[in-house]
């Protein structure tokens, strides 16, 4: 049984966190530690208009409050986790999202996560992460780095060649 680094994106009824935002957040937690995990990083993230309404016990929510969670949680109780929150009957639950962070990532994920105050946080430490050279989108057209070198994709692919008798007559 290993233990991991998780992070988790709630999305939370806006008017709820508005009101009620410490009692929520002791809810989020309290969820967590039932399961064993361990609260890195806890914060609320972006407020903003959602892509699609949510309906929930009656009311359509269109706009939402991200919260985001870092937690250390062996990685044999986050299966009864998910399946705590994906009961979770409450009204202010909206969706949830639930990532493993790669060991690579981890401190560096953790000290942005902590220092940086701007939304889309997480982002910049993959951005500075190169990728391998056979999957970089900066040489795939590059025949001196190992991606295809060939440019464009063939469009024709696939298809049989044009002939000459395959032509209707006039």
């Amino acid at each position: 049984m290993s233990v991991e680094l998780y992070e988790t994106m709630f999305l939370l009824d806006a008017n709820k966190v508005a009101s009620e935002g410490e009692t929520l957040r002791n809810n989020l937690h309290g969820a967590l530690e039932k399961h064993g995990g361990e609260i890195v990083i806890s914060r609320p993230w972006d407020d903003r208009k959602i892509a699609y309404s949510i309906r929930r016990a009656s009311t359509t929510h269109k706009k939402g409050s991200y919260y985001i969670i870092y937690y250390k949680m062996e990685s044999t109780n986050q299966g009864a986790l998910d399946n705590d929150l994906r009961l979770n009957t409450t009204d202010y639950l909206l969706r949830y999202l639930t990532s493993q962070i790669d060991h690579r990532w981890a401190e560096a994920m953790l000290d942005i996560a902590k220092n940086d105050t701007a939304p889309g946080f997480a982002l910049r430490i993959m951005q500075d992460d190169s990728a391998p050279a056979d999957i970089n989108p900066s040489n795939i057209n590059d025949p001196n780095s190992g991606g295809d070198g060939g440019g464009p994709p063939n469009r024709d692919a696939g298809r049989r060649p044009r002939r000459d008798d395959d032509e209707k007559p006039m």
